[in-house]
C-alpha cells in the first residue's frame, strides 16, 4: 500500500518534513511495516520534464503484516488529518490500485469513506 501526504501551501521541505513525521507516528502501529518509497506516478511523465513532484518522491510505502495493521493505519491518517482546518490536507492511500483520496471531507464524510475503502480490503473500521 501506499500513502502520499499533502498540506496546501507546503512547500517541498514541509512535505518530506509530514511525511517523516507521520512515517514515525506509524512506527508506533503495530502490525503495519513502513518504509520510505516512491508511489508509482498517477500519469505518466510528460516528455521533457525533470522529475516526479515531491508528493510521489516522498510517498510512504506501508506493508500490513497482522491483523489490525490497516485499521491502525486508518485511524492514524483520520488523527493526522483532523490535526489541521479541514481542506487543509489531503491523504492518498492506494491498495492493489484501488485508491482514495481524502481532501475537503468532513470527519463523518472521511469515516463514511474509509468505511467502504477498508470493507473493500476486508479490514473492520476501527
Amino acid at each position: 500500500m501506499s500513502v502520499v501526504l499533502h498540506e496546501r501551501g507546503a512547500d517541498a521541505a514541509r512535505v518530506d518534513l509530514l511525511h517523516r513525521q507521520f512515517r514515525q507516528e506509524l512506527r508506533h502501529v503495530d502490525a503495519l511495516d513502513v518504509v520510505p518509497g516512491a508511489a508509482a506516478p498517477a500519469e505518466p511523465p510528460e516528455p521533457g520534464s525533470r522529475g516526479l513532484d515531491p508528493e510521489t518522491v516522498n510517498a510512504l510505502a506501508v506493508a500490513v503484516i497482522g491483523s489490525g495493521g490497516l485499521a491502525g493505519l486508518i485511524s492514524s491518517v483520520r488523527a493526522w488529518l483532523g490535526r489541521a482546518p479541514e481542506e487543509t490536507r489531503t491523504v492518498r492511500l492506494e491498495i492493489s490500485g484501488d485508491v482514495i483520496e481524502l481532501s475537503g471531507a468532513t470527519s463523518v464524510e472521511q469515516e463514511d469513506l474509509l468505511r467502504v475503502f477498508m470493507a473493500r480490503h476486508g479490514a473492520p473500521t476501527p
